[in-house]
């Protein structure tokens, strides 16, 4: 067995048991590497040890449930691993920086701890690694259009949509920022057709406050919370997260990223966020 596979057999033994007793020795097993060798290599592989690792690996899935769910902190204590409230918040404010509850009622993107792929990591091309996010539900407001037709058309019917709400974008209130959003929602059948034939819904929009009116003409959705993978991409150096592209940031992600990646993409929609000052678009890709 290479090292590669091993530690990898370890990693996923580690993934499949966060919520259970870990021991060297219960990895020991998995890999057929003795603890000695195991903690020498993993270290040297990943990182840091395994039960860094494992700390890690648990308060990231902790953090995830207490951002996007509304369960009891010391539930989510218990769960993983954590034998009281008072050592979990201790653990947890020492990674992120606040307690447990103060995360919580933040409006923050905190940052997860996502589970290592030695296996893709050792492919001949370096695969990039976006920051996994939890983002917060936002509402915004703009204009939609059914886009359909030839991939030139549907430029077309997308340029036509941007440029309509730049000039109507007076007639929001309450808008949050001076970014732009671009949703798509797509029908779930369309997906193994070519091109030319895929419609969706394209949305180009502003986030607003929860309860602003919807001027007559436009449209408000929510964006809903979810997990990411954040890419940003610089228009002017054609660069996504400071790596040159050969291909179209879409073609990278789908094509080169995803299947290399270990992540699976989610049921909801992927959107963009275009900042105009920087000419920087960040492309939110939800994954579970």
């Amino acid at each position: 067995m290479s090292y590669y596979i091993g530690m990898q057999a370890a990693i996923d033994y580690i993934e499949t048991h966060l919520k259970e007793d870990i021991t060297l020795e219960g990895i020991s097993r998995v890999t057929g590497y003795s603890i000695p060798h195991i903690y020498r290599i993993f270290g040297a592989m990943v990182g840091c040890s395994v039960m860094t690792y494992v700390r890690k690996r648990r308060l990231s899935n902790a953090l995830y449930d207490l951002v996007t769910t509304n369960r009891s902190i010391i539930d989510i204590a218990f769960e993983y691993g954590y034998e009281s409230h008072e050592a979990f918040t201790r653990t947890f404010k020492s990674a992120y920086g606040a307690p447990p509850r103060q995360i919580r009622k933040a409006q923050t993107e905190p940052i997860l701890f996502e589970r290592i792929n030695l296996l893709s990591d050792r492919k001949g091309e370096t695969i990039m690694k976006p920051e996994i996010i939890i983002k917060d539900e936002m509402t915004v407001i703009g204009i939609s259009k059914y886009i359909t037709g030839i991939e030139e058309k549907k430029f077309e019917l997308i340029n036509e949509t941007r440029d309509a709400l730049r000039s109507a974008v007076d007639q929001i209130e309450n808008r949050v920022n001076d970014l732009f959003y671009a949703a798509y929602d797509y029908l779930p059948e369309d997906m193994e057709k070519e091109d030319d034939d895929i419609t969706y819904t394209y949305y180009y929009a502003v986030e607003v406050s929860k309860d602003s009116k919807v001027p007559e003409g436009m449209v408000k959705k929510t964006l809903p919370q979810g997990k990411y993978a954040v890419f940003s991409y610089d228009v002017d150096k054609n660069t996504l997260n400071g790596m040159t592209l050969e291909e179209s940031v879409y073609d990278y992600i789908d094509g080169v990223w995803l299947p290399e990646s270990g992540h699976e993409l989610s049921d909801q929609s992927d959107y963009e966020v275009i900042d105009k000052k920087k000419n920087q678009i960040d492309y939110y890709i939800s994954i579970k």
